[in-house]
């Protein structure tokens, strides 16, 4: 089936940067909402000794884990499906995924809580339960809350509201868990009392989604009355979608909790506090990518179904280039300043974690510049494709996780991450040159990656031979940072995105948009 072409100069300009410009809000929310969770996790890191936080770590791990399961891949399915019957104009197909997707999670989510509960149930029969397993009891809970949150966001973003997921997810969402945090440390608890708070404020979080989506409901069109009929008939497109996901979920995990969990069996709870409190800290990285694909998805789906490919590609380079260059000051810090920032942050009992931290960065960063590839063959739903990337990933993580964790432990597991991302980085880009009309290693994708690697380079380079002093450091990283903007000023295409920029003298100048009178 043969696509028409579009010119980069069609309206659909419009779209592309009406959704570089909500993501961009959504990243400003999540950065926002990074201090406090950051917050949250450094509070965990100092209060608790190093075993207790291990065993926070593996509990947490463990609910993250069902709670992939438990979403089964409804959270992605609705970012592909709904866009298309909203597109055609179709409110019974659109309203009836919805319900049905909804209705999906919130059964996987009671199916998970019980595993959970019968896997506790067998250990106690024949031994004492550990720590981690009793306090899973708690966090459990926290399953549906997580589940239903992501999907909700999904939906948020199908209808385009980006100001929603900006209140919930990355205001009110962080403020709870803080401030459950502040009255727990305040009151001298333990980590039953830490899970027990950042439950209520899950909880508390789900309620106002809950009032979030009846406002919704009733000021949209794209919402009817259906019946269970209606349901049914688009049982197929959603769950066949979705199945489809399920090797590309495990492989999540494989680079995720799953590692938490393995190191957590073959080594000390020390050793897997060593790896998760460095991890947040790395995937500071994939921060950007995972908020741009909210908006990208679902706006290269409608670019997809009308035939327009060259705003597809116009779409897919511009936002690849913003998430490299956006990440790519929280990739210097990580992977250039590891031991300082440990240290720093965590304290000098967590000092031998910066070898995790570097090699983790590096591989987070390399998942956010060539991410976008996955996303763009979930979007067209090559599904042959993307079960064999998914296929292909999942069996090199797994491969690298039993090779490297149990012999090297937190380092092995960075490792098995790093090389993980790779792999599936290579094999997504094979699969859209191969399949989709977009050139996944165009001129200016190529550019904007070799002026990061050539200033990464100069930099490590300036590190390992001590000629620069580690003082000037962090002003060095923000040179580079706003030199590699300034280098991919004309990719960004900042006027277009933001034209309020083009009205600043200075910067308009430096960024080359400056608009004249």
């Amino acid at each position: 089936m043969s696509k028409s072409k579009t010119s980069p100069d069609t309206p659909n300009n419009g779209v592309i940067a009406r959704g570089i410009r909500g993501s961009s809000l959504l990243f400003a929310g999540r950065c926002l909402a990074l201090g406090m969770n950051f917050a949250i996790q450094l509070a965990a890191v100092r209060y608790f000794s190093k075993d207790e936080f291990g065993v926070y770590a593996v509990a947490l791990s463990a609910v993250a884990v069902a709670a992939v399961f438990a979403a089964f891949g409804m959270d992605k399915t609705a970012l592909r499906v709904l866009p298309r019957f909203q597109s055609n104009g179709d409110r019974t197909k659109f309203t009836a995924a919805a319900l049905l997707m909804a209705l999906a999670t919130f059964l996987c989510s009671l199916l998970a809580i019980a595993a959970i509960f019968i896997i506790w149930g067998v250990e106690h029969a024949y031994s004492t339960p550990s720590r981690s397993m009793n306090l899973m009891l708690v966090m459990v809970w926290m399953i549906p809350c997580i589940v239903m949150d992501c999907f909700v966001t999904s939906l948020f973003s199908v209808l385009g509201k980006p100001r929603a997921i900006f209140v919930r997810q990355y205001i009110l969402g962080p403020i709870l868990r803080l401030v459950a945090v502040i009255v727990v440390v305040l009151a001298g608890g333990g980590i039953f009392a830490f899970a027990v708070g950042q439950l209520i404020a899950s909880l508390i979080g789900v309620l106002v989604y809950v009032t979030l989506v009846r406002s919704l409901i009733r000021e949209r069109e794209d919402f009817v009355s259906v019946t269970w009929k209606d349901m049914k008939s688009t049982a197929k497109e959603v769950f066949s979608y979705s199945l489809t996901l399920i090797f590309g979920d495990v492989g999540f995990l494989m680079r995720g909790a799953m590692v938490v969990l393995i190191i957590g069996y073959f080594h000390s709870p020390a050793e897997v506090a060593g790896f998760q409190a460095v991890f947040p800290a790395a995937r500071l990285n994939d921060i950007v990518i995972a908020t741009f694909s909210m908006l990208f998805m679902p706006s290269a789906g409608r670019l997809f179904s009308e035939g327009a490919i060259d705003s597809l590609n116009h779409l897919f380079r511009k936002t690849t280039v913003w998430t490299t260059v956006l990440s790519f000051p929280l990739f210097l810090a990580c992977f250039l300043m590891p031991e300082q920032l440990c240290v720093l942050l965590f304290g000098s009992q967590y000092a031998d974690s910066a070898s995790t931290l570097a090699i983790l960065s590096l591989g987070f960063f390399i998942n956010t510049i060539v991410g976008m590839n996955l996303r763009l063959i979930r979007v067209v739903s090559c599904l042959r494709t993307l079960i064999m990337v998914d296929v292909i990933s999942l069996a090199g993580a797994v491969v690298m996780n039993l090779l490297f964790v149990p012999k090297f432990g937190a380092v092995g597991g960075a490792w098995a991450i790093l090389i993980g991302f790779g792999l599936q980085g290579i094999a997504c880009m094979v699969a859209v040159a191969r399949t989709v009309d977009v050139n996944p290693v165009a001129w200016r994708l190529i550019r904007a990656y070799s002026l990061a690697g050539i200033l990464t380079w100069c930099l490590w380079a300036g590190v390992s031979s001590s000629l620069v002093n580690p003082f000037w450091m962090p002003a060095l990283l923000v040179a580079a940072s706003m030199l590699y903007a300034f280098l991919c000023r004309e990719d960004l295409e900042v006027a277009n995105v933001f034209p309020e920029v083009a009205r600043v003298p200075l910067l308009g100048r430096l960024l080359g948009t400056e608009q004249t009178g």
